[in-house]
């Protein structure tokens, strides 16, 4: 059996995008940890290897070679789902972020908030964090690669973060990063805008 990864995906000029709040996304790569059938890290990778046969199907956007579509093959019930579940988890978290802070009266009660389904067949993983990671880039933007990801667990998040890459780096560069300690890098926002920023 296989579960083709055009459930979330769809077709744009020549290759395949994720549409997420009106933005077209180009999707480089997922990794999650910690989320039902998956314990350990793993990893959906759109990058093309270096093979030469089908370079005709590998789409290019910036630095980087893509690949249009994938495919997620094996048994019934072996977890193929789940991982489109874990990209669904992840942007319905942060879409419906606006629901676990802000003013106390605006806040979804915490029964209706989203809520993780760890790993549960050994007895750690239930108590340990989940962790959810993308690496992509905007349609929009000058073929800027973007890396941003969370870890959370029953009480909410515990880390967060959203890297940036030009065309032409070879390295990341920090837009924010913050945990449950109050940790707060904005090293990668405006002077005025980071004045705007209210740390509760």
């Amino acid at each position: 059996m296989r579960f083709f990864l055009n459930m979330m995906l769809i077709k744009h000029t020549s290759y395949s995008i994720l549409k997420i709040g009106g933005e077209n996304i180009m999707l480089i790569q997922f990794r999650f940890k910690n989320f039902k059938s998956f314990r350990d890290d793993t990893i959906l990778d759109m990058s093309a290897t270096k093979i030469t046969e089908f370079a005709d199907h590998v789409v290019t956007i910036g630095s980087e070679k893509l690949l249009p579509t994938a495919a997620i093959f094996g048994a019934n019930a072996s977890g193929k789902s789940n991982v489109i579940e874990a990209l669904r988890f992840m942007i319905d978290y942060v879409i419906d972020s606006f629901a676990y802070g802000g003013e106390i009266d605006e806040r979804a009660p915490r029964g209706k908030r989203i809520k993780r389904t760890p790993f549960l067949f050994d007895s750690t993983s239930k108590n340990e964090v989940s962790s959810f990671e993308v690496y992509f880039i905007l349609a929009s933007e000058n073929h800027k690669t973007y890396n941003y990801g969370f870890t959370l667990n029953d009480d909410g998040i515990v880390e967060e973060w959203l890297n940036i890459k030009a065309k032409t780096a070879r390295e990341y560069k920090t837009i924010f990063y913050r945990d449950a300690s109050n940790t707060l890098d904005l090293t990668g926002i405006g002077k005025k805008q980071r004045e705007n920023i209210e740390v509760s």
